[in-house]
């Protein structure tokens, strides 16, 4: 995702344990964390890519709201996804 400048970067979080329904049962499994920093306008083609690569009929993409942040932190962010040339 961020060689695609969909993120402007991502933190992989240690293996955790998740319980939840599919198929009208309960499961258990590893999983990875996988959390990614982008602006608003590009989190639909964010989740796109993340639906296209992942092996869940249905993966957990959600969205967190960045409330405040420094200027040059947001700024940051704002030029590492923006849609280069030809994309």
């Amino acid at each position: 995702m961020v060689e695609r400048r969909l993120a402007a970067g991502a933190q992989i979080v240690a293996p955790i344990e998740s319980t939840y329904w599919w198929a009208g049962e309960i499961q258990r499994s590893s999983e990875w964390l996988l959390l990614m920093t982008t602006a608003s306008e590009r989190f639909e083609d964010l989740a796109r890519c993340v639906r296209e690569l992942h092996s869940y009929e249905v993966p957990q993409i959600i969205a967190s709201a960045l409330v405040a942040g420094t200027t040059d932190y947001l700024e940051w962010i704002r030029r590492e996804t923006a849609p280069r040339s030809g994309e």
